[in-house]
């Protein structure tokens, strides 16, 4: 049995096979191999038959340099095939002390409801998260265990990988008799070899820029806190230079690669024609792309890290372009010492016996055939939720959270139920919802927290939620709240009676027993005078008694109260404001009225007189007198009424004479009228027969001779 270990790194453009032996890395054979079809894409294996071939070729030429026959090979799943989803996830709770499993249950649920958002159904395996910010009652705090609050609020950027990348990457192994020793992902192998172990305590950015895309990884306290990708790579500098030049694309890789050892690049375009450019020319032509790439790779690093990283380290042949770092730099604001580049030669313990592992593309390889001397890499385990069989890559080390997000709960904190918001008596008030039941979790018959480390063959039985009931309470349960009584004992009219108080729900009068709703407006206070006299003689009692005058309602009291509260008489419109106490002794006396016509309409007044003087004698013209019926009748103003009577009134009209109305008051003969004519005047001004006549007029009618 031998001591060498084939590892592999399959990438976009290429495959790369290195064999080492009898140490970490003590490289025996290294061969690398293009695809000859776009097989491969962003990482992600598109055909399986084709890449199968590839690799079968890399795995034939490394037996036939070291004469062993492989059945076991290292290999890394591409950075650029995992899922990032940033989520915010605010909960409402009672008021308290945040405590840390508070904290640990929300960003459960902020991780299960990233994973969802991507298509969690598709099957994703968490690998990270990191927090964003924290929130407190809408105020961002950078800790909040211990603090005070009822609204907490988390956002957290979870990394996930497609469980569709590690079966593809399987068959591709299975097609050509290989079985994986050792599978680990790209940015934590490169990881292993670019930056130190005791380095990665420290919060470093690490950068794989390879043909396609840029890969990063964020360290912090000794672990990965964050991945991300941006689909932008050396490509991008090498296209533009290819159309900028016009030259194809392997003269376009030549001249980018030749930036950092040359003075002058000769050029040859696609029509043969040569041109020989300063390198700091071209330096200058690129110098937009170059920044455009720095850019979108600083924001992406940002987005994960939530601040400047410390320092970063960049691996890959794209890596190596020219003006990189410096743009990175200004674009982070850090010092572009702290901005340096990881190339094979700077990695301690390797040795390389093939002369040809030196490009800054061999350090994820590199990182991957050490994981596989190490024996390190992910763990496959199989464990249960609830009966359900689940399978996890352990990658940084798995918990019960990582349990529950592949089973695909959702959450453990329980939703509060819904408040009632109150105005009571013109104070805002809130009842809270119920609280409802956290979620329990056994980890192989023991209770357990999110935290905690599982195994191959945990058993975890998860029981979900109980959310609160909303805020229901009735009447009666407000006023024992407010600390109100809830009846009041009088003594009324001698018999002792117990009262409920007042209550209204939006202007209507409620019970003890009706259920308040959201936003009601209530007043309580303690029972009237007026609501006593209610209780005691009923609405009819004393309300008025209404009959219609002519059309227009006319309303009167038909009874008379007087009340005397422990002695002392009160006004009547005291009655709906004066409120009783306990014990308090009240004395009410009724008298009922009797309404006539004339307590309605008082003296109908007739209508006025004319007096005038006619020939020097008074005359007087009567005004008519008010006529009264009742329901139809005619009626006098002593006649009694009762509630609904219909009352007309046709008051007396005055006087209206003319002058000829005043004939009738003198004694004319006919005989006595032969050869005279009449003359008529008023206050001495002719007039005519249909002249008006006004009190107080002077009046002359005579016959003279003609």
């Amino acid at each position: 049995m031998n001591s060498a270990h084939f590892a592999l790194d399959i990438g976009t453009r290429t495959v790369v096979g290195l064999v080492t032996e009898n140490g970490d890395l003590n490289i025996k054979a290294a061969c690398v191999y293009e695809h000859n079809e776009r097989s491969m894409q962003d990482g992600q294996i598109h055909d399986v038959e084709k890449v199968a071939k590839v690799v079968n070729d890399v795995r034939k030429d490394l037996e036939e340099q070291t004469g062993y026959d492989f059945s076991r090979v290292a290999v890394a799943v591409a950075g650029r095939a995992l899922k990032t989803s940033k989520v915010k996830v605010s909960v409402q709770v009672p008021y308290k002390e945040i405590s840390q499993e508070d904290i640990s249950e929300l960003e459960f649920e902020a991780v299960a409801r990233a994973g969802s958002e991507l298509g969690n159904d598709k099957g994703f395996n968490c690998v990270g998260y990191s927090v964003v910010n924290y929130q407190l009652d809408g105020e961002h705090i950078s800790n909040i265990v211990g603090q005070k609050g009822s609204s907490i609020s988390v956002e957290v950027l979870a990394t996930f990988l497609p469980e569709a990348v590690i079966s593809s990457m399987f068959a591709v192994l299975e097609r050509c008799g290989l079985e994986a020793s050792s599978v680990t992902l790209e940015p934590i192998a490169a990881l292993n070899v670019a930056i130190p172990g005791d380095m990665r305590k420290l919060n470093i950015a690490l950068v794989d820029i390879g043909a396609g895309t840029s890969d990063i990884a964020i360290t912090d306290n000794g672990t990965v806190i964050g991945y991300g990708m941006v689909p932008e790579a050396g490509d991008e500098i090498t296209d533009f230079i290819c159309d900028y030049y016009l030259v194809d694309f392997k003269k376009g890789e030549n001249i980018k690669r030749s930036l950092t050892d040359k003075e002058k690049i000769e050029l040859e375009d696609i029509f043969g024609v040569t041109t020989e450019v300063p390198v700091s020319q071209v330096i200058t032509d690129i110098e937009q792309e170059v920044d455009k790439l720095a850019r979108h790779i600083s924001e992406e690093i940002l987005t994960i890290n939530n601040k400047k990283p410390r320092a970063l380290a960049l691996v890959g042949g794209g890596s190596q372009t020219a003006g990189l770092r410096e743009h990175l730099s200004r674009h982070l604001d850090i010092p572009v010492q702290r901005i340096g580049s990881r190339l094979p030669k700077q990695i301690e313990g390797l040795s390389d016996d093939t002369g040809t592992v030196i490009g800054a593309d061999m350090i994820t390889p590199l990182g991957i055939a050490r994981m596989a001397t190490l024996n390190e890499g992910i763990e496959f385990i199989d464990l249960t939720v609830n009966g359900l069989e689940i399978h996890l890559m352990d990658i940084n080390g798995l918990s019960v959270m990582d349990a529950l997000v592949a089973a695909k709960i959702r959450r453990v904190y329980p939703r509060p139920g819904m408040a009632l918001s109150l105005t009571i008596n013109s104070e805002f008030r809130t009842i809270e919802g119920e609280i409802g039941e956290h979620a329990t979790i056994l980890h192989d018959g023991k209770k357990a927290s999110l935290g905690d480390p599982v195994h191959k063959g945990s058993v975890i039985d998860f029981t979900v939620p109980v959310d609160g009931k909303d805020a229901c309470m009735k009447v009666e349960e407000l006023i024992r709240l407010q600390k109100l009584k809830t009846v009041h004992n009088v003594n009324v009219n001698g018999r002792k009676v117990d009262i409920e108080p007042f209550v209204s729900i939006n202007g209507k009068r409620a019970s003890l027993e009706d259920i308040i709703p959201d936003r009601a407006d209530i007043k309580i206070h303690a029972p009237t005078l007026q609501e006593v006299l209610e209780m005691e003689y009923g609405h009819e009692d004393h309300e008025n008694i209404s009959v219609m005058v002519n059309n227009n309602i006319r309303s009167f009291a038909r009874v008379n109260y007087i009340f005397r509260l422990n002695g002392d008489v009160v006004a009547k419109d005291e009655l709906p404001t004066r409120q009783v106490s306990d014990e308090d002794v009240i004395i009410i006396e009724k008298t009922e009225f009797e309404h006539r016509i004339e307590d309605i309409l008082g003296k109908p007044e007739e209508g006025k007189n004319i007096n005038v003087l006619l020939n020097g004698d008074e005359v007087t013209f009567n005004g008519s007198v008010p006529q009264i019926t009742l329901n139809g009748e005619k009626a006098f103003i002593s006649d009694s009424i009762k509630n609904g009577d219909n009352i007309r009134l046709k008051i007396g009209e005055d006087a209206d004479p003319i002058l000829s109305d005043l004939f009738e008051f003198m004694d004319i003969k006919k005989e006595e009228l032969v050869g005279k004519k009449m003359r008529l005047l008023v206050n001495n001004v002719p007039a005519r027969f249909t002249t008006p006549l006004k009190d107080g007029n002077n009046v002359t009618i005579e016959f003279v001779e003609v």
